[in-house]
């Protein structure tokens, strides 16, 4: 496996880790409140129980606008490393020191 690859691969788990409070927290930072008469929702909970799809598709998105962030931290974490490239794996064959 390629660095790329274990770039994609450890993208891929931590999009999967994203949990919905996250996404909710977002929703409700960006949007605020909904009033109804003299009572107040968080945006984040109308939305989720009137229209799951839209609250799914929702979810979905916000994943897909994570993934460039996420992946810049992952390549800096990588930088930031001690080892070549992030991972014993990528070190050279028969190169001492390391």
């Amino acid at each position: 496996m390629n660095i790329e690859q274990k770039i994609q691969k450890e993208l891929e788990e931590r999009l999967d880790a994203l949990e919905e409070n996250e996404y909710d927290d977002w929703l409700d930072e960006i949007d605020g409140t909904v009033k109804i008469g003299n009572l107040e929702y968080a945006t984040s909970v109308v939305l989720k129980n009137t229209d799951p799809t839209a609250y799914r598709c929702g979810f979905s998105d916000y994943q897909d606008s994570m993934s460039e962030t996420i992946e810049e931290d992952i390549r800096q974490e990588l930088e930031d490393s001690d080892l070549p490239f992030g991972c014993p794996e990528c070190i050279p064959q028969g190169v001492v020191g390391f």
